[in-house]
């Protein structure tokens, strides 16, 4: 099918039969040009992204906005993101949960990722992984990857062991293949768990680890507590 100079796909992966009224009204509020719309259900995460980026192909897009429903977006998500004419950039989105940290990472699953805490006020980030959640896509890009394009990975270093999920592993093979990913930092999202992540909530978070370091060095304990100790 003949490719449009600009024909935008919205892809929506729908883990749930429902989804939260934030995230439906969120969606009602955002500027956007005309598009087609997706959705993709009843599977495993990586399969309905996988299937997302097929129907795109298929409905001749050129762009695909992959956008989860556990978010809530800041109105002018999708118009920015196409304006920066980049192959691949996203918004800010946060962890859901604890670090609660901002998904701008830079390194790789070999020597390890680091989260970026601090930028210039609407800076555009260039990373080296981010998540899935609300990434703009160039369609070329999918057409110059191998397929299946989202797929959880084993950890290279077998010492390590476990899995790279399908987002941060897609931003590794991208990123291989000399692809450059961008994080739009004017753009705001939430993450919806029973509460919405957002800066604060990571600052927050990193403020009574901090608070719990200093406590314990006083008491003379060395040793860090890990996530959800006591």
């Amino acid at each position: 099918m003949k490719i449009s100079n600009q024909k935008l796909a919205i892809g929506f992966p729908l883990s749930w039969p429902m989804v939260h009224s934030d995230f439906f009204f969120g969606c009602m509020m955002m500027e956007r040009p005309e598009f087609v719309a997706l959705r993709a259900e009843n599977g495993p995460i990586d399969a309905l992204r996988n299937n997302l980026v097929i129907e795109a192909m298929q409905a001749g897009a050129s762009h695909l906005m992959m956008m989860d429903c556990d978010m809530v977006y800041h109105p002018e998500t999708i118009t920015r993101l196409l304006s920066h004419k980049l192959p691949i950039a996203g918004a800010l989105v946060y962890r859901r949960y604890p670090p609660f940290d901002p998904l701008l990472l830079k390194g790789d699953p070999i020597t390890g990722f680091e989260s970026l805490h601090t930028w210039e006020e609407n800076e555009l980030i260039e990373v080296d992984a981010t998540g899935t959640a609300c990434l703009m896509f160039n369609m070329q890009v999918f057409r110059d990857m191998p397929s299946p394009w989202f797929k959880f990975q084993d950890h290279p270093d077998p010492k390590v062991g476990g899995v790279i999920g399908e987002d941060i592993g897609f931003c590794w093979d991208l990123r291989r293949a000399g692809y450059k990913i961008f994080v739009d930092t004017s753009l705001p999202s939430k993450h919806l768990t029973t509460m919405a992540i957002n800066h604060q909530t990571f600052l927050l978070y990193r403020a009574m680890k901090i608070k719990q370091l200093e406590r314990n060095k006083a008491l003379g304990f060395t040793k860090e507590i890990t996530e959800g100790g006591n």
